[in-house]
Formats: C-alpha cells, structure tokens, sequence
C-alpha cells in the first residue's frame, strides 16, 4: 500500500513540477529583476524532481511493475552511454573521465545498470574536485565481471561506508552538496536484483572506488 501511494503521489506531481520549471525559465528570460532567487526556484524544482522521478523508478521496481530482464550485454555499450551523459558535467568541472577498453559481455539489464552506474558516476564527478580524475576499469572473475569506479575526491569515512546505501542518507560532511540520498539505494537495488553485488573502499580525502560485480555472460 506505502509502495502504490509513493507511486501515486510521484505521478500526479509531475505536472504540477513541470510547470514550475516552465514558467520559472520564462520568468528567467523575460526579467532582469530577482534572477538569484529565479534561479534558486529552478535549482530546487530540479532537486524535486530528481527526487520524484527516482521515487518513481524504486516504486516500480519494488512492487514488480518493472523487473530487470537480463540477456546478454556488452560493458563497452554501457560505458559509452554513461560517458555521453556526463560529458556536460566533467567539461563544467574540468574532470577527466576515463574508460577503459574492453570487450567483455556480462548478464544484465543494460538501461537499468546504466541507471545504477550513472547514480555511481554522478557521485564521483559531484564530490570531485575541479581538475580531478575518474576513472572506470574493469577486471574478468571466473564468474563475475568487476566495474571499478574510481574517483581521487573527498573519500568516505570508514563508518560511514556502511550507512552509504541507505535510502535517503545523507552525511552531514555533504550536506552543503546537492542531492536527496537515494541515488546510492537504487544503485544497490538494481544490481542486487540481477544477482551481482557492490563493495566500497575509501579513506577520507583520498578519494573512492565504488565495484560493482555483474554475472558475467556465459559463452555458447
């Protein structure tokens, strides 16, 4: 019942949230006048609406509406597709993104665990500092793939790293960055949900490597 209701208040805030950032980037171009708190309405419209749209994803996913259907899938494909969703965000921040070749195949739903990498990614490059590295490698298992993301920004602390994949948590060392803590909770899902698993390993100003572990696909 919690899980249809979230679902159906998310879907009928849509609307309403769209229209806020319609007229807030109409009001953006037709004043000179009040442009800092203009522009803080259309950050926080942005900030609800990442929030309900991953609202949306984590309810369907949870209550069986949509299931991940793994096949067959190439990595390279996926990081190709990660690498084009951030390239505003690294440029703006004068991050190097940086992709490994490989031509290795794991079992998975490809859109969701783009979903999942990108939540990973978008965490690396927001507590990256300006000029840093990103970097993403991957390493064949016997039976699992590995997909290392690797960042050299503010680290994590060691008790924190536990508490990291709780829906909504958020540390008070971040609290003056964007983000509603939900990212990291779908990220977990997704991959749980297609057998595999992630591990965490970070010190405190010394950056994180976020691996993610994916059945690797069967050859014929």
């Amino acid at each position: 019942m919690i899980q249809k209701l979230i679902s159906d208040i998310a879907h009928q805030t849509l609307t309403p949230i769209s229209n806020l950032k319609i007229y807030g980037e109409i009001l953006s171009e037709v004043s000179n006048e009040n442009q800092d708190e203009i522009a803080t309405i259309l950050e926080q419209t942005e900030k609800l609406d990442f929030l309900i749209q991953s609202l949306v994803k984590l309810s369907r996913m949870e209550s069986g509406i949509i299931a991940v259907h793994s096949e067959d899938t190439t990595i390279k494909q996926m990081l190709e597709s990660i690498q084009q969703q951030f390239n505003v965000k690294v440029r703006e921040k004068n991050i190097t993104l940086s992709l490994c070749d490989t031509d290795l195949h794991v079992r998975c739903d490809s859109k969701w665990t783009v979903e999942a990498l990108g939540n990973i990614v978008d965490n690396a490059i927001k507590y990256t500092a300006c000029g840093g590295n990103v970097q993403i490698k991957v390493e064949q298992y016997s039976f699992f793939v590995k997909i290392d993301i690797i960042d050299d920004g503010i680290g994590i602390e060691k008790e924190e790293i536990p508490k990291i994949f709780g829906r909504f948590y958020r540390s008070l060392s971040v609290a003056d960055q964007p983000g509603v803590g939900i990212g990291l909770f779908l990220a977990r899902e997704i991959i749980q949900a297609q057998k595999g698993y992630i591990k965490v390993t970070s010190k405190r100003g010394k950056g994180s490597t976020f691996s993610v572990f994916l059945p690797i696909a069967k050859k014929e």
